[in-house]
């Protein structure tokens, strides 16, 4: 997979590179910056920044930044490549085969409807409703927006004649059986403005249904549940926000799918869509892999305010810091952008308040300061309070609270305690039970990751060194000092530095892609992309490599007298003529070591 994918090109769908000496750098797509830090190795096949440290190969710059499992990452990067997967993963797994049954199904049904709407007339009411709400052509292309025709059977045709299996289509939502005694099936979405769903890596979950006319109900029909679409895990627009949710280092979580483009119009990218459902833990679960940081950007109408005060003890449980912003005059996004303007929506979402702090000043004033209604904010809000993980975090808003309601602190403590205490149910979340943890499956040793957290300076330059050049590779192996190294983490890498090069000495340069995904920090290893190392010449690095082998051998040296002298102190033997000897024979060594470093 490594040797199917040049790191360069895949960084460069999310990161604008320029060639500088023998790597490319740009801004780093891990933080905020405005000068280049972020450097990527075409020989090496690696990354590193040397702004945050962020490092790896092309595995870990997928899963870091879009957010992947390991499994989505592989699976994703091998589409890309078009490599087959391994037979035991999906020729044997029968529900690996119909997973990726159902992603051509709704691949095939995404480009018939984005077909449709782009063959439509511009006197057609769709085409003149596609311009009546700004959405451009270019939207369309870059969305995949489509349309499903006002018809019975379209789709279903197009099924038959490609031979599309009945039963995963009739899963997908798609296609219905005809009833009364009639054969044959029928099309589930008719004449509506069609809306793909896409998983990060690109494939297609499913589809939301716009109607065009008040007759046709409901107003938003989605795909129904099945094997690869649950409509309470997964977001709108994921596909295209992921990127910029991780450089923002922050989600922007509105209501729906016309919510959504009207960002993406206004220039406002690190966004997601609920699919006109609640937000659930699972969505919050799946935010906390791009970002800690949420607004949520609802209606200003009841049912946005009432859909943000279910969203907060969730958001809160989850650990996520949350921001809120209710439109005003109960407009929604696109009609606020249309009247004030995107300056004004950007504007208003830099200076979002807290969540928490929005909705429990509105509750505030709707008790109207009453002794009675003070009580009842505080059981509503410590219930909430009390699901904050970070003790921290929760005592600030004990406080803030507090001040608001004008009590004290100790009295929202105590709320909080009792409300901890208990076993409710807190607006609609259900209290977590305290159960053992699952052991976790053993780790393959072909995964285990190696900690070099705390290693010796002059082991992980060594490390460096190897990596950098095959002549200092060569070096470190011939002065044969791995069994002096003293850190388990950076004598693993030695050794699998060895292993690999022993059995392919023409792949050299492959050497730090392989091990980034396997060095826990990964940064410890490609050190060599940054300075000082990119300025030593070749008698510089040489001499570095030198002083560090010495270092390590003296260390280890050092190491082994002190044990010595601390056993020769605890055995108490009146002639301990070995153990003497063995001290002066390493006193010895060092000193040998010392002359020739001088």
């Amino acid at each position: 997979m490594r040797e199917a994918t040049d790191i360069v090109p895949l960084i460069s769908q999310y990161v604008q590179l320029r060639r500088t000496g023998g790597n490319h750098q740009g801004l780093c797509p891990f933080h905020n910056e405005k000068s280049p830090s972020f450097s990527v190795s075409e020989d090496k096949q690696v990354y590193y920044c040397f702004g945050c440290k962020a490092s790896g190969n092309a595995i870990t710059f997928v899963q870091n930044y879009q957010g992947l499992t390991f499994p989505e990452t592989i699976e994703y990067l091998a589409r890309r490549a078009s490599l087959p997967l391994p037979a035991t993963t999906e020729a044997t797994d029968p529900q690996q085969q119909a997973r990726q049954t159902f992603f051509k199904i709704n691949s095939l049904a995404s480009s018939f409807f984005h077909q449709e709407l782009k063959k439509l007339a511009p006197e057609h009411e769709v085409s003149k409703y596609m311009v009546s709400r700004g959405l451009t052509v270019e939207l369309i292309d870059t969305y995949k927006l489509g349309y499903a025709p006002d018809s019975w059977s379209d789709l279903t045709h197009l099924f038959e004649q490609k031979r599309v299996p009945v039963g995963p289509s009739e899963q997908l939502g798609l296609i219905k059986r005809r009833t009364g005694g009639k054969d044959g099936h029928y099309d589930l979405f008719r004449h509506r403005v069609m809306f793909p769903i896409f998983s990060p890596t690109g494939q297609c979950l499913g589809f939301g249904g716009r109607v065009l006319s008040k007759e046709h109900q409901p107003k938003y029909l989605n795909s129904p549940d099945s094997p690869v679409f649950h409509k309470g895990k997964v977001f709108y627009g994921l596909d295209h926000s992921a990127k910029y949710i991780r450089s923002e280092d922050e989600a922007i979580i509105v209501e729906g799918y016309m919510d959504w483009l009207a960002l993406a119009k206004a220039g406002i990218f690190n966004m997601v869509a609920t699919l006109g459902t609640a937000l659930t833990h699972d969505h919050a679960k799946l935010i906390k892999r791009y970002t800690n940081k949420v607004l949520l950007l609802f209606d200003g109408d009841e049912a946005g305010k009432s859909a943000a005060r279910r969203s907060l003890p969730i958001l809160l449980s989850e650990g996520l810091f949350a921001r809120g912003l209710f439109l005003p005059d109960e407009l929604d996004p696109d009609e606020f952008i249309n009247e004030r303007g995107a300056q004004a929506l950007k504007q208003a979402i830099q200076t979002a308040p807290d969540l928490f702090e929005l909705i429990s000043s509105e509750q505030w004033l709707a008790a109207k300061g009453t002794p009675t209604g003070k009580i009842q904010l505080l059981d509503e809000f410590a219930a909430i309070l009390a699901l904050i993980p970070d003790a921290r975090l929760k005592q600030l808003y004990c406080e803030n609270f507090a001040n608001m309601i004008g009590v004290e602190t100790k009295l929202v403590e105590q709320s909080v305690k009792k409300a901890t205490g208990g076993s409710p149910t807190v607006t609609g979340v259900p209290k977590t039970a305290s159960v053992p943890a699952p052991t976790p499956p053993p780790v393959p040793q072909e995964f285990t990751v190696l900690d070099l957290n705390k290693a010796p300076r002059a082991e992980v330059e060594i490390l460096n060194l190897m990596l950098m050049k095959e002549v200092y590779l060569k070096e470190a192996l011939k002065a044969d000092v791995v069994d002096q190294f003293s850190h388990p983490g950076t004598k693993g890498v030695f050794l699998r530095i060895a292993e690999v090069y022993g059995q392919m000495p023409s792949k050299f340069d492959t050497l730090s892609a392989l091990l980034a995904d396997k060095v826990k920090p990964a940064e410890v290893i490609t050190r060599f992309l940054a300075e000082p190392y990119t300025s030593l010449n070749h008698d510089a690095a040489n001499k570095l490599l030198q002083d560090c082998i010495k270092r390590v051998k003296n260390d280890d040296l050092r190491s082994k007298s002190k044990a010595l002298v601390s056993g020769l102190r605890g055995t108490g033997e009146a002639n301990p003529t070995e153990q003497l000897e063995q001290i002066m024979n390493i006193q010895r060594d060092r000193r040998s070591l010392n002359r020739d470093s001088n």
